[in-house]
């Protein structure tokens, strides 16, 4: 979905300046890697439940938002694989689980919102175009807040996507409502659409088991699950307001991506919250997605 950018990217990399990609970063995303990463971030994610189980109440808001940056940094990696060639079951599965599943998404549907989010950066049916949020505090910070409701919203398009892979009349809502979809296009017979509905029947394990939880410990749910997720929602939420322009696009010439797009969060704090595993340089991984 990015044949047209590709082949400009290389003379398009002398506008980068100081803020272009170290060369070792720019080598193709790759399963394994992302395997490893993952673990990582599982490894610190039960550290700090273990954390809030068995230490001082007073560290709470400490774990709670290291649990929020790394349910960001696990988004990053499931967006990581969307921009992979499509692969079905094996490691990739297990990468879904890992980074998926935590945040109640599958590949299908984040490769559904975000590769057109690429393609069409800034142009009307780009997914995540947004009104021009400059002088406009209050606005700009009603879409920010409102990013604290990702996994949530997330969670329902979970429930929806089941209903609508047996039920065409859904698919359009569940398509636009829920995937971001602005072609304006039919979708009810969408093979695409479809194949993300029915990819919605893998997240029905881990929504069952939050309901097992909740019945078992609702403070547990609140506490360990639900606070952390509102936290990782904001942390996105301020990336994705960081990395592009209001300045809207009417090609998808490089230069275009250039002015539209920007680097951000690459100081340590920011990489360890805002931006994890790299996804700062964000001019660079416009043009080289993969």
């Amino acid at each position: 979905m990015t044949e047209d950018v590709e082949p400009e990217a290389l003379h398009a990399e002398e506008a980068l300046g100081s803020a272009r990609a170290p060369r070792a970063l720019l080598a193709p995303a790759n399963v394994d890697q992302n395997l490893r990463d993952a673990a990582q971030v599982w490894a610190v994610m039960v550290g700090c439940w273990l954390g809030i189980m068995l230490g001082p109440a007073a560290l709470y808001p400490l774990w709670v938002l290291i649990l929020g940056g790394r349910l960001n940094a696990l988004g990053v990696i499931l967006h990581e694989l969307c921009h992979m060639p499509p692969q079905r079951g094996g490691r990739a599965l297990l990468l879904e689980v890992l980074a998926g599943w935590p945040i109640m998404s599958t590949v299908d549907a984040m490769r559904y919102h975000h590769l057109r989010h690429h393609r069409d950066s800034g142009l009307p049916t780009d997914p995540y175009l947004k009104p021009p949020l400059a002088g406009r505090p209050l606005l700009r910070l009603f879409y920010w807040q409102r990013t604290g409701l990702l996994i949530f919203v997330w969670t329902l398009r979970t429930i929806v996507g089941n209903l609508a892979a047996v039920i065409p009349a859904l698919r359009t809502f569940y398509a636009r409502g829920l995937l971001q979809d602005r072609s304006g296009a039919p979708l009810r017979h969408s093979p695409e659409v479809i194949r993300c509905a029915q990819a919605e029947r893998r997240l029905i394990l881990p929504l069952v088991l939050l309901v097992i939880l909740g019945g078992l410990s609702p403070v547990a749910l609140v506490y360990g699950v639900i606070l952390p997720a509102w936290v990782a929602g904001l942390l996105c939420g301020w990336r994705l307001l960081e990395e592009h322009s209001d300045a809207r696009a009417t090609d998808r010439r490089v230069e275009t991506t250039l002015r539209t797009t920007r680097d951000h969060n690459l100081d340590p704090l920011g990489r360890l919250f805002f931006a994890p595993l790299n996804v700062g340089y964000h001019v660079a991984h416009h043009l080289h997605p993969q």
